[in-house]
């Protein structure tokens, strides 16, 4: 089932940069399902389903990092920084865990007592007296416990559920492809996307599908109404149609893409087909790998598919399993669908 396969994978490490043991797992599960796969330089696990033509090509991409922070200098404390969109209020009292050269190291963030003036508002992890076993430059990614929030499994708490839950997503779509798709299928997991993008960038100067799909998590209702919280938990799956992001430096270009209408119309027909609840949102403060599609090469249709989280980038993210479910069957229905594309 996906949400046994969901809590495993958000358990397993895997910051920027470091995701070889995601994709070590994910290569595990996917090699009974796939004609083709392979790691390439950076990391990035390309998998593919042959068609039976095989004159065209969609790629389906989850990213296999998550948010995490990293060691900037180690005395009695080990002092750090984050890597990607980590909002420092969340962290401290937060359980993390140091992925060190030789062995794996817990620590805690530290959390000022309220019996003393909180005057300062630095950040340290205290991983008792094992300092000599963290270097500078060592990863580091939450450490706090899974939980299920319901008595049905349905409803996950975890770190790393963006964007394990799309790799979760994939692997259980290769499960169901029994038959095989006219056209080849590249299932991707990639590197980076959570402070570059580098990770697709590579796949798309290897690969030049002719359709595009990134799978990622989008923003959901929670209790502070936010204009772009715009679909709620329990029935958060859809596609986006525009995104626009403005890094704060503005030396640096904004990024936005427009989502292909012809991907947007045939998942959003599937999700008809099966009476599943089905979104379109406009997201104007976020990044995602889809920029990088669109950027590399605007001739692809692309598009991204969300299943909705709150809380994004903290050590407990929270989701509905029920869309990720629902996410496979109409993936399922829009390859059969495709079937009848030729161009």
């Amino acid at each position: 089932m996906i949400a046994d396969l969901l809590y495993e994978l958000v358990q397993i490490p895997g910051p920027t940069g470091f995701e070889h043991r995601v994709a070590s797992r994910l290569s595990n599960l996917l090699k009974d399902h796939v004609d083709e796969m392979h790691i390439d330089k950076i990391g990035n696990l390309i998998a593919k389903i042959n068609g039976t033509e095989g004159k065209h090509s969609l790629m389906l991409e989850a990213h296999m990092d998550t948010v995490s922070m990293v060691v900037q200098k180690v005395d009695e404390f080990v002092w750090f920084d984050r890597l990607g969109w980590i909002n420092f209020r969340t962290l401290p009292g937060t359980a993390v865990l140091i992925l060190g050269k030789d062995r794996d190291i817990p620590g805690v963030v530290c959390s000022p007592s309220a019996h003393f003036e909180a005057d300062n508002t630095e950040l340290w992890i205290d991983v008792g007296n094992r300092q000599n076993f963290v270097s500078i430059g060592d990863p580091i990614v939450f450490d706090m416990p899974v939980r299920w929030l319901d008595d049905n499994k349905t409803i996950l708490a975890s770190h790393s559920i963006d964007d394990r839950v799309s790799c979760s997503i994939m692997v259980e779509l290769a499960r169901r492809l029994t038959k095989k798709p006219k056209h080849n299928i590249f299932l991707i997991g990639a590197v980076q996307e959570e402070t570059s993008g580098l990770g697709v960038r590579h796949v798309l100067q290897q690969i030049s599908p002719d359709w595009f799909i990134a799978l990622d998590t989008g923003f959901a209702q929670d209790a502070l109404p936010d204009k772009n919280k715009t679909v709620p938990l329990h029935t958060g799956l859809g596609v986006r149609r525009l995104s626009f992001c403005q890094p704060a430096d503005r030396m640096y270009p904004a990024t936005a893409n427009f989502a292909s209408p012809r991907l947007n119309k045939l998942l959003i027909d599937a999700a008809g087909k099966l009476n599943i609840p089905f979104n379109v949102d406009v997201s104007t403060r976020t990044f995602a790998d889809h920029h990088i599609s669109y950027e590399v090469n605007p001739e692809i249709d692309s598009t991204l598919m969300f299943i909705a989280r709150r809380y994004s980038h903290s050590p407990q993210e929270v989701i509905d399993i029920s869309n990720a479910e629902n996410a496979v069957d109409i993936l399922c229905q829009a390859v059969t669908d495709l079937n009848s594309w030729d161009e």
